[in-house]
């Protein structure tokens, strides 16, 4: 999944989340949980579209995934798994 489809696909797991949301009643616990998965979502965006506005976000083969080596904060949560 490129970058692009992520931000893409998170944009439409907010939307649905947002929707459901509205649907439940008020100060459930459904609409507490759907509350931190906008939230979280929301965030997950930020984070997305600042590290495309960033030089190492341009992969030198276009539609390539980015691989670990490629980021410069690759080795500070751990090896991938």
């Amino acid at each position: 999944m490129s970058p692009e489809d992520a931000i893409d696909r998170i944009l439409e797991l907010s939307a649905e989340a947002q929707t459901r949301r509205r649907e439940a009643p008020g100060n459930s616990s459904a609409f507490h949980k759907l509350t931190g998965a906008v939230l979280a979502y929301g965030q997950a965006l930020d984070l997305l579209t600042k590290l495309r506005k960033e030089p190492y976000w341009k992969q030198a083969t276009p539609g390539a995934p980015l691989t670990a080596l490629e980021l410069p904060f690759a080795g500070i949560f751990g090896s991938p798994r």
